[in-house]
């Protein structure tokens, strides 16, 4: 027989010799998720028995996670903006940096005069972005957009029973093509990672996430460009654009964005590590 106590420090010692970071943190949510209590459950329980069943569910699952399948993946949700969105490897996982995204573009609706904007979340993935704002902004006009299928499925799963909204629509289509304006905001977290270093990255995330969601062509900006070229002819004329870019990224998609719009401001927000992340272009 084992105890909790037992099997959790052998799960953190584990992780900690394969190099996971927050083996500690990672250790405890596989274990609840295992034995279906909260975290604080856990360790209120620590002394407690597991049974046999419950050890080998919880043995696959640290299999899976050494064999580096992302703990999301692994749980089936990913926390975001304070709701737990539902992740699957149709989709990236959410990330702290596009939480920076959606706290700017909040910043700008509560400045908005504009009633029931029509918001558009291009690349949608698994709706993270638009249901967030929804969440915030019940009246806006939400349509998310990916050309995944898959992903699209996700969205209005997560929309529909995380953020228990109907105010939405989803479009299957490549960025704006299928899209007429005028509307009267675009986000977008795109592809933009050039392709030359997609194998640089971590293994979970290169050998676990879809990678058409990661890479971004040549110089990552691929499909960034074309947004914003697509974005001129549907942006209403005192309209908004917001994006998540690669740091290295801000010279050309600033320069970009201001000679598409000359009559509208540019300006690039840092994320949490001072890393340029977010490019706004704005009437405000």
């Amino acid at each position: 027989m084992i105890t909790i106590k037992e099997i959790l420090y052998s799960t953190r010692n584990l992780f900690k010799e394969n190099s996971i970071i927050d083996s500690n943190l990672e250790s405890d949510l596989i274990l609840a998720f295992a034995l279906k209590i909260t975290r604080s459950q856990l360790h209120g329980h620590i002394n407690s028995v597991i049974t046999e069943k419950e050890h080998s569910i919880i043995n696959g699952l640290i299999k899976r996670r050494i064999a580096n399948e992302p703990l999301a993946y692994i749980l089936g949700f990913r926390e975001f903006f304070g709701n737990n969105f539902i992740v699957n490897p149709a989709v990236l996982i959410p990330r702290q940096e596009t939480e920076c995204l959606v706290e700017i573009v909040i910043k700008y609706l509560q400045n908005l005069s504009t009633i029931n904007p029509i918001i558009l979340d291009v690349g949608c993935g698994s709706g993270i972005i638009g249901g967030s704002l929804l969440n915030i902004f019940p009246n806006i006009t939400l349509i998310s957009i990916d050309i995944s299928r898959d992903a699209l499925i996700l969205t209005d799963k997560n929309i529909m029973n995380t953020i228990k909204n109907t105010n939405y629509n989803l479009v299957l289509g490549d960025l704006l093509t299928a899209i007429k304006g005028p509307v009267d905001l675009i986000i977008a977290n795109l592809p933009y990672i050039p392709s030359h270093r997609i194998s640089t990255l971590q293994n979970e995330v290169k050998f676990h996430e879809p990678i058409k969601a990661l890479d971004g062509g040549r110089n990552g900006l691929e499909l960034i460009s074309q947004l914003i070229d697509q974005s001129k002819t549907i942006l209403s004329s005192d309209g908004a654009l917001f994006l998540e870019i690669d740091p290295d990224q801000k010279i050309k998609v600033e320069t970009k964005l201001q000679n598409t719009f000359q009559e509208h401001i540019v300006k690039t927000t840092q994320d949490l590590s001072r890393k340029d992340r977010v490019v706004a272009l704005t009437r405000l």
